[in-house]
């Protein structure tokens, strides 16, 4: 039994359900709620002790952190090969998923957060809050929410996190100019793994990767999402009950 754990249309959990959707992999869809705090709840801490979205659980055991949830599915089940076949296919391939952790992560947590996150957290009442603030694992993941409890990131925050979305195109550009891919000829969890950020750029800085300014990126994009598992992935469905408006869809994303 393949049971997932996730959060529907935010950018970790895409990013394994399009992974699932491109091997042609069933599972079964558990839902936990972030405005609910369910991800800090004893109960999924028990599968994923750093309380972080998502968690797949293949025969009662759990697998986290998403890139890893990525390669492990395409290593354990039948279906089209996403991980390169030469050794330095997937030495790329790797490189870039490092890359989605580090980098775009970082460069969009923050937005995300401030525009998301932040009325969740300041709904919940001051008596309360250092009783959810207790249950959150993660250092700076506690930080993050008493930092929204009483506002939001700053000026200077917000501005650094908009010059890693510049990187990230630069960085881009430059690979898509020598090949289709990122990993090289043929797609591959490189861009399974960051093709949501790109969903977030378009968001947050859309100038960035307008066909004027990153046109490889712009083609890359739109060829990624013209794949049939990317309308799934980034559509609402029964899988995103919570979704209420909140980010692009599929039809905001593809080009006219």
């Amino acid at each position: 039994m393949l049971e997932l754990y996730h959060t529907g249309l935010t950018s970790c959990s895409v990013k394994v359900r399009l992974c699932l959707r491109e091997k042609g992999v069933p599972y079964v869809s558990r839902y936990v709620s972030l405005r609910k705090f369910e991800h800090h709840t004893p109960e999924y801490l028990a599968l994923n002790p750093n309380g972080l979205i998502p968690t797949l659980v293949h025969d009662g055991k759990p697998i986290y952190e998403s890139n890893v949830i990525n390669e492990y599915v395409d290593e354990a089940f039948e279906g089209p090969a996403l991980r390169p076949a030469d050794a330095l296919g997937r030495a790329r391939m790797r490189i870039w998923s490092k890359f989605a952790d580090e980098i775009a992560l970082s460069a969009f947590l923050k937005p995300i957060w401030s525009s998301r996150f932040a009325p969740v957290v300041q709904a919940v009442a001051k008596e309360d809050l250092e009783k959810v603030l207790a249950r959150v694992p993660l250092q700076e993941r506690r930080d993050a929410w008493r930092t929204l409890s009483g506002g939001t990131f700053t000026d200077a925050e917000l501005a650094a996190c908009r010059e890693k979305m510049k990187f990230i195109v630069e960085r881009m550009e430059r690979d898509l100019q020598r090949q289709p891919w990122l990993a090289g000829e043929t797609f591959s969890l490189a861009d399974i793994n960051m093709v949501p950020w790109l969903v977030r750029l378009k968001e947050f800085a859309p100038d960035f990767m307008a066909p004027a300014n990153a046109p490889e990126t712009a083609d890359w994009f739109q060829r990624t999402l013209a794949r049939p598992a990317s309308r799934d992935a980034f559509s609402p469905s029964d899988e995103t009950p919570e979704y209420a408006g909140q980010g692009l869809l599929y039809r905001d994303l593809v080009a006219a």
